[in-house]
C-alpha cells in the first residue's frame, strides 16, 4: 500500500512536529535557574509555538477553501495519525532535559544542539517530500523546507555571534522576534 500525504496532512504532521519541538524546549528552559540560558530555551520554544500557530492557519484557512479535511483510514495508521510521522523527527529523543548533561549546557552548547535538531527537522521534511501525493503537498513541503532552512541560518547566525565576547543574547531574541 502506497502511503501519500495531501496538503492537509502534510500541514497536520507539521504543526505536530512544531508542537513536540516547542514542548522540548519549554521542559529544557524548566532545568535551568539562570536567566541566560533559561531566555535561550523560552526563545526557541517561542520560535517553536509561532511555527506551529502559522501552519495551523494555514491548514484551517485551507480546509475552509477547498472543503478538505483529515482522513481516517483504520487500515492506515500512519495516514490517520500524523503524530505518528512527526515522531520520526526524534526532536526530543536525543537526552532527558532533566539529566545533569544537559544542565550543565551553554547558551552556545543550547544553540549549537537546536541546530543540530533543526537540521534533523529539515531533514524529516526533505523525506517527507516524496511522500506527498500531489503538487500542492510538495508545495508545501517546499515551504516547510525553507522556513526550516532559514531558521536554521538565523540560529547559526545568533550562534556565530553568540560566540563574539562583545555579542549576547539579543542578538538572539531579535534574531527569533524577527521570524
Amino acid at each position: 500500500m502506497d502511503t501519500s500525504f495531501n496538503v492537509f496532512d502534510v500541514l497536520k504532521i507539521a504543526e505536530e512536529v512544531e508542537h513536540r519541538a516547542a514542548r522540548f524546549y519549554l521542559q529544557a528552559a524548566r532545568q535551568f535557574d539562570d536567566s541566560p540560558r533559561r531566555s535561550v530555551c523560552c526563545e526557541l520554544a517561542s520560535w517553536r509555538v509561532r511555527r506551529q500557530q502559522a501552519w495551523s492557519r494555514i491548514r484551517r484557512e485551507y480546509s475552509e477553501k477547498t472543503g478538505e479535511f483529515g482522513r481516517f483510514d483504520p487500515d492506515d495508521y500512519v495516514l490517520s495519525n500524523p503524530q505518528v510521522m512527526a515522531g520520526l523527527t526524534r526532536f526530543d529523543g536525543d537526552w532527558d532535559t532533566r539529566s545533569r548533561f544537559f544542565r550543565q549546557q551553554t547558551e552556545c552548547q543550547i544553540l549549537h544542539d537546536a541546530v543540530r535538531r533543526a537540521n534533523r527537522v529539515l531533514t524529516f521534511y526533505r523525506g517527507l517530500r516524496d511522500f506527498a501525493g500531489d503538487a500542492g503537498s510538495r508545495m508545501m513541503v517546499d515551504g516547510m523546507i525553507a522556513e526550516e532552512e532559514r531558521h536554521i541560518r538565523l540560529l547559526t547566525r545568533s550562534l556565530d555571534r553568540m560566540q563574539t565576547p562583545s555579542t549576547g543574547l539579543a542578538r538572539l531574541s531579535s534574531l527569533c522576534t524577527a521570524v
